[in-house]
């Protein structure tokens, strides 16, 4: 899985099977994410700031991971 990320203004939003995600940047280029479907302005808002994009996208990628498909009907 991948997360397809916009570029421009949009870079921070990104779409990954029927999820959308927006990464957000905190003070020092820490990092946190929320995420959403079709039906949720949204599902999930991480708690925790992860110290990189290497270490967002992976946690982001076990978020999905575990809800399994996006109900987007």
């Amino acid at each position: 899985m991948k997360i397809d990320w916009k570029s421009g203004s949009a870079f921070n939003h990104g779409y990954i099977d029927g999820y959308r995600v927006e990464r957000n940047r905190g003070m020092g280029d820490k990092w946190s994410f929320m995420l959403s479907d079709s039906k949720k302005q949204y599902m999930y808002v991480s708690a925790y700031i992860y110290p990189n994009k290497e270490e967002l996208e992976e946690a982001i990628l076990k978020e999905i991971k575990s809800r399994g498909p996006a109900n987007n009907s």
